[in-house]
């Protein structure tokens, strides 16, 4: 029974010490269809995702979330070579507030 309480204060512990940390990098796991995409320069372009239908998703990660409404709004760079109409899937993440959405 002791070591049951001591495990669940750790747990406690380590969950309250989490929920101070600022954020350093926000993510989400997606599967969404390219609804748009531009070119910029280079080889890099920002594609508009949706994530309608049942074969995509948005999970947001549980401790430094990435917004969805931000991903639809803002886009996505990411190497040039998908189409509109074709499937992206991986992790999403921003490292600063106002920095660019990622595809990793």
């Amino acid at each position: 029974m002791k070591k049951l309480v001591v495990l669940l204060s750790l747990i406690a512990s380590s969950s309250a010490f989490a929920a101070g940390e600022s954020c350093t990098r926000e993510d989400a796991q997606v599967v969404g269809t390219v609804v748009a995409i531009q070119e910029t320069d280079g080889d890099l372009c920002v594609a508009q995702l949706s994530f309608a239908g049942r074969n995509n998703m948005f999970n947001a990660a549980y401790g430094c979330p990435l917004d969805k409404h931000e991903v639809q709004s803002q886009g996505v760079l990411l190497e040039c070579g998908p189409v509109v109409g074709s499937q992206v899937d991986g992790i999403l993440y921003r490292t600063s507030p106002n920095g660019p959405i990622l595809l990793y």
